[in-house]
Formats: structure tokens, C-alpha cells, sequence
């Protein structure tokens, strides 16, 4: 039987998303006002934490952003004593970024801050509940990740057509 809102399944589960990512607005805010770090810049450090040394072009294709906007928050990030940049030993031309105390702290701050939240949401519900909760945000992460590539990677294309770096 159709749906007499007119709205499909799809329509439905965005709302949704949208919903519980209404939720998390507090936190980004809580998260802004104590460290002056927005999401973005954020996860830039999470990536660091998860492996440190990476480049800029490693952290732009990770953070799926172009390469001028990630060297915008590494100025950012440096300044504010989250990160350093070393030259590479190897290729005097390559920069290797690193988290600093500051930005190792940030992150496991922010980290923990939002899984005690997030276990606040799956409260109630049974395992198997909470593994297809899971499975499906993991396949919306993977779907997310490709379309975002091959945006990014199709603006890239036209930057290039036209000398744009």
C-alpha cells in the first residue's frame, strides 16, 4: 500500500538521518566552544591519530576535500599547536604532518565525549538490532565515500582542463 505522504522508503530513512544527526548538533556546538575546532578539522586529526605522517594530498583524499582546503586547516591546525609539519628525509619537497600533544588530546576528548553519547541512543535495543544499525551505516559511509571520490575526482579533471590549481 503506498505511503499517503507521498514519501518513499528513502525519503523516510533521510529523515531519519537527519533526525539523529539533528541530535548531534549539541556536541559540535559543546566541541566549538571548548576547542575552536569544527567537525572537519576534527576528523583531519582523527586520521592523524590513526596514522601519523601522513601528507597532504593522503589527508585530502581521506578527508575527500580538494588539496588547497585541507592546506587551509593544516595553516589552522598548526597555528593553533594541534599539528607540525616536518620535511620529509627522504624527498626534501615532501611535508609529513604530525599530531602534537594538543591535538592527541583533542581527539580522545572528542572521541570519548561522543561514544558515551552515542551509547545513550542505542540504549534499549537488542544486539541483533544494534549489528544491522551498524551494517547499514557502514554501507551509507561506503556509498557516501564513492560518490564523494568520484566527485572530487571529476572536479579535479576540470581543474585541470583549465589550469586551475
Amino acid at each position: 500500500m503506498p505511503d499517503p505522504s507521498g514519501n518513499t522508503p528513502v525519503d523516510d530513512a533521510i529523515q531519519s538521518i537527519f533526525h539523529v544527526s539533528a541530535l548531534l548538533d549539541f556536541m559540535r556546538l559543546q566541541f566549538w566552544d571548548s576547542q575552536q575546532l569544527t567537525v572537519t578539522q576534527l576528523r583531519l586529526l582523527g586520521f592523524l591519530k590513526e596514522e601519523e605522517g601522513l601528507s597532504n594530498a593522503e589527508l585530502a583524499d581521506r578527508l575527500l576535500v580538494t588539496r588547497p582546503s585541507v592546506s587551509a586547516l593544516l595553516d589552522r591546525l598548526e597555528r593553533g599547536g594541534y599539528i607540525r609539519r616536518e620535511t620529509s628525509l627522504r624527498d626534501r619537497r615532501g611535508i609529513h604532518i604530525y599530531l602534537e600533544d594538543r591535538g592527541r588530546r583533542a581527539v580522545d576528548y572528542a572521541r570519548q565525549d561522543a561514544r558515551e553519547f552515542a551509547r545513550t541512543l542505542f540504549r534499549g535495543l537488542d544486539d541483533a538490532t544494534v549489528a544491522q544499525i551498524g551494517c547499514a551505516f557502514e554501507t551509507l559511509a561506503a556509498n557516501g565515500r564513492k560518490q564523494r571520490a568520484l566527485d572530487l575526482a571529476a572536479l579535479r579533471a576540470c581543474e585541470d582542463e583549465h589550469g586551475i590549481e
